[in-house]
């Protein structure tokens, strides 16, 4: 039971008094509709991706579970949900649609393609901006929903749509998973109802300056706890791009605006230990009369030695601040970021939120500083990478660098337009399983780096394929060049769940010692795709699958950089202490740590460690032209034995029944730290 009251106005001027919506064109918001079901076992991963976006974008995306399809079950499925899934018609599941767009001729995307989806949609801007509020009468039980449009541009489709729709988080039920059954698995952002037809309501008149106001009523079933219920309101074309999304609390959501931040000197910097990284921003009071403004800046994610601090009218804050401003009133803040000794990427966010209106949304900016690193990793925007990035971060603190942090590309490539990654020297690129593998504006930022001498790791399934030019890959001329050029490598297979073990050369010098080690699924068997590939000169090959002649692996040395490239992620090693050694590895032997032909000649070589695995000994063969210095780290980099030893020594044996079984790196060095290194296992 619903009635509909709608107010139009045509008014080419901005808005005035209180709001639900801004005056400011704004870009596009994310709406994500995952087609899911309880029965399907790769949901689950779709729900976390999705739950990592909307993480990741705050405010930015409103997250719809669809329960539809052949793994969907009553009393889950809904005619408005059917209509939807056969709009998308998807070939499995989970799959959905970003904004309802087509991308590279795909409407109903994989949940790995989200991610990157979701962050073009971002990039686009708007025509229209969407506000929204709910009231919840609990007497009656009757909602009141008021949505709010202004066009800041005329819409490039004419006639819109409008719809509202009701979903419902916290719902306790059985879901399945690769694991097995989860009896008591929490649903979130279900679609449960829709205030509109199927395809939303028309809105008629959509050029620039129009405003709409329509207001919705709905009888709220006496069974549902509003308290986990929200409301979803998006427009866009019929059946066509989502311009805008917005969601609120059911009962007393509102996206009442309190004002606008403009970002006067962009969010990214470079600092220096010590230094202030200055930042101005405008805070302007569109509250409709006087008001006073929480304001706080807080680390997200800094290192402990680091600090903030901002200025209003003249006067240092460090933390919270109230200030009075003046209907329509704009106050210049201040902000700076100041690094400590360690070296890092701070990640500040300022909030200003209005004293008087508490359930209003909050505005924040967020500020990131780059200070002091040498060592970058680069992750994908989505929930593998995530997981995937701690093997990065271990084998990097492994190796002893205290001048590493990670980032995702997006801020990567907003440091980069500062000009702020002039002291990076070794990137580590976790591509993990994600679509776009490699877009444009990143591969034009590597190649210039590489250029200038940076070296690169980058690992992850599916890149090559991505560059294959395969029905829907999203491989441009750009990213393929960079594919073939600069990671030196030719695509020849997806792989399979066959492609096990890796099996690392031993003939080469880098990562020869590293024990092979099988593949697990973290992806799910029917998603793992180790990718085969033929180095380009003067690119080798480190590893091949199993015994067959199939390489999935690849290190080179050109004039300008060095390449180390795996066709499957670290994350994917079953051995953990492999996968962290080879990030390790390549670290070293991107600083020359590690042997290779012309250190051999220069100082001798360290030989390949018996019994492989060792119990109570461990004997090193060596051929050492002058004294050098040979330790044995542990997994976390800690030194558990160390010996010095005489030029000419042909061997050194090493005690081991008392070490824990696990994997070691042995490091062979002089005096002023330049050396090798190989991995061994203690197994007792």
């Amino acid at each position: 039971m619903k009635a509909l009251y709608l107010a139009t106005a045509l008014v080419p001027t901005a808005l005035t008094a209180q709001s639900l919506v801004s005056t400011f064109p704004q870009n596009r918001t994310v709406l994500i509709e995952d087609l899911t079901g309880v029965n399907c076992q790769y949901c689950p991963d779709g729900h976390a991706i999705m739950a990592s976006i909307d993480a990741a974008n705050p405010d930015r995306v409103v997250p719809l579970a669809i329960h539809a399809g052949v793994f969907a079950i009553a009393p889950w499925t809904t005619p408005w949900g059917n209509a939807v899934d056969d709009f998308y018609n998807p070939t499995g599941y989970p799959s959905g649609g970003v904004n309802r767009h087509t991308f590279s001729g795909t409407l109903a995307l994989g949940r790995a393609a989200w991610p990157g989806a979701a962050q073009e949609v971002l990039a686009m801007s708007s025509p229209v901006n969407l506000g929204l509020a709910s009231a919840f009468n609990a007497d009656t039980r009757e909602l009141t929903i008021t949505v709010e449009l202004l066009y800041t541009a005329d819409s490039p489709g004419g006639t819109d749509r409008l719809s509202v729709v009701l979903t419902e988080n916290n719902i306790v039920a059985a879901q399945a998973s690769t694991s097995g059954t989860i009896p008591n698995y929490v649903h979130n952002h279900v679609f449960r109802e829709s205030v509109t037809p199927t395809w939303g309501d028309a809105i008629n008149t959509t050029t620039t300056g129009s405003t709409h106001t329509l207001t919705y009523t709905y009888q709220v079933p006496e069974t549902w706890n509003v308290a986990n219920f929200d409301v979803v309101a998006f427009i866009g074309e019929n059946q066509g791009d989502v311009y805008q999304a917005r969601e609120v609390d059911m009962d007393g959501g509102t996206t009442l605006v309190i004002g606008d931040l403009a970002n006067a000197s962009g969010s990214h910097a470079v600092g220096i230990p010590g230094g202030d990284a200055p930042f101005t921003i405008d805070l302007a009071n569109l509250l409709g009369g006087e008001g006073d403004f929480i304001v706080s800046l807080e680390a997200l994610d800094a290192p402990g030695d680091w600090s903030g601090h901002f200025e209003i009218a003249d006067i240092e804050y460090v933390g919270t601040a109230t200030v009075t401003l003046a209907d329509g009133a704009v106050e210049p803040i201040a902000v700076a970021i100041t690094p400590g000794a360690t070296a890092g990427i701070g990640r500040y966010e300022l909030s200003v939120s209005s004293a008087a209106q508490p359930n209003a949304p909050v505005l924040t900016k967020e500020f990131n500083v780059i200070a002091g690193v040498t060592d970058l990793v680069v992750s994908n925007v989505d929930v593998n990478a995530a997981n995937a990035q701690a093997r990065y971060l271990t084998g990097l603190a492994n190796a002893g660098n205290e001048g590493f942090a990670a980032t995702d590309r997006t801020e990567f490539l907003a440091f980069a337009a500062v000009d702020a990654l002039d002291g990076i020297v070794n990137i580590y690129r976790n591509v993990s399983w994600a679509f776009p593998s490699l877009i444009d504006e990143e591969v034009a930022v590597l190649g210039a780096m590489m250029d200038g001498g940076v070296n690169l790791m980058i690992a992850g399934q599916d890149i090559g394929w991505d560059q294959s030019g395969a029905s829907g890959t999203y491989g441009t001329a750009a990213t393929q060049s960079f594919y073939t050029n600069y990671m030196l490598a030719t695509y020849v297979s997806d792989g399979s769940s066959a492609n096990t073990p890796i099996n690392f050369t031993d003939a080469d010098l880098v990562f020869g010692g590293l024990s092979n080690s099988p593949l697990t699924p973290v992806y799910g068997s029917a998603s793992t795709y180790p990718e085969e590939i033929t180095p380009i000169a003067p690119a080798s090959e480190i590893f091949r699958y199993g015994n067959t002649t199939k390489i999935g692996g690849l290190r080179a040395q050109t004039t300008n950089y060095k390449i180390v490239y795996l066709g499957v992620g670290p994350e994917q090693m079953a051995a953990a202490a492999t996968g962290t050694a080879v990030i390790t590895l390549s670290h070293d032997w991107f600083y020359g740590l590690v042997s290779i032909e012309e250190f051999d000649r220069s100082m001798g070589s360290l030989g390949q460690p018996y019994p492989v695995p060792a119990d109570d000994r461990l004997v090193v063969p060596m051929d050492l032209m002058q004294t050098v210095f040979l330790t044995l780290h542990d997994a976390t980099g800690r030194v558990v034995m160390e010996r010095q030893v005489a030029a000419r020594t042909p061997q050194v044996e090493l005690a081991t029944g008392r070490l824990d079984a696990g994997m070691y790196t042995l490091r062979l060095r002089t005096a002023d730290g330049v050396g090798t290194a190989r991995s061994v296992v203690v197994s007792h």
